[in-house]
């Protein structure tokens, strides 16, 4: 259902940081904003024909916002268009752009933790759901609907609320994208591979994709497990 521009963690950054996207005609969702995204989207000419741009944040570590800033001022400088970024804290974007120079006039935050846009050419629903990850900054996942189809995409996140797994048991989710890692510590801000494999019955592993990948991670083991595993465009 979406396609990656990056895979990486934070700093395993051969792999992007890591980042999703829909595009649908004029119209192209963003999945968080890191440090190397608005370059792969320029090199990829990904948004050179969108007149509508939605950016969905997660939480504000620089391996996903790092380059919201520029995009947001090509969008507005070179695109002619203000992106809605949409994140619950409004204010929390608006202190941080504006320390980069950002206008509050050259976007728009949709800050309601449900979200809904209709139009003639898709329905999208985005509801955001508190996460698991550190204590300094609020972090989210993100229930996210398109045509008929229901997505879960973890962001950073440490643990799997009861939510996502009936939602998988039963059918209402079905695709789970979570943040994966190969190294497992007390106090972790991410997943641990083995934790997934030991909460995850076999029989729903098809519908799970491993992402924000670190250097640690075995993807062959992953797949052996029965997991996918998310990979960029070229």
């Amino acid at each position: 259902m979406i396609n990656f521009l990056g895979i990486g963690s934070a700093f395993n950054t051969q792999l992007g940081n890591n980042s999703a996207y829909i595009k649908k005609e004029k119209y192209f969702i963003l999945f968080d904003c890191g440090s190397t995204v608005f370059g792969r989207l320029r090199s990829l000419n990904l948004i050179d024909d969108v007149s509508e741009l939605y950016i969905i944040i997660t939480h504000t570590h620089p391996d996903h916002i790092g380059s919201l800033g520029e995009l947001v001022f090509y969008s507005y400088y070179i695109k002619n268009l203000r992106p809605k970024i949409l994140f619950p804290d409004k204010n929390l974007i608006d202190v941080i752009l504006g320390s980069m120079g950002v206008r509050t006039n050259f976007y728009e935050v949709l800050s309601s933790v449900d979200t809904v846009i209709k139009n003639n050419d898709f329905n999208m629903e985005v509801s955001f759901r508190k996460c698991s990850h550190v204590d300094s900054i609020p972090s989210y996942g993100v229930l996210f609907k398109l045509d008929g189809s229901t997505l879960y995409y973890s962001g950073d996140s440490n643990s799997i609320s009861n939510f996502v797994l009936e939602g998988l048991e039963k059918g209402s989710i079905d695709f789970l994208y979570q943040d994966t890692c190969g190294i497992d510590y007390s106090e972790n801000p991410h997943f641990y591979l083995g934790r997934l494999a030991k909460l995850i019955k076999p029989e729903l592993r098809h519908k799970v994709y491993c992402m924000h990948i670190d250097p640690e991670f075995n993807r062959d083991e992953a797949l052996e497990l029965g997991f996918n595993v998310v990979e960029a465009v070229k």
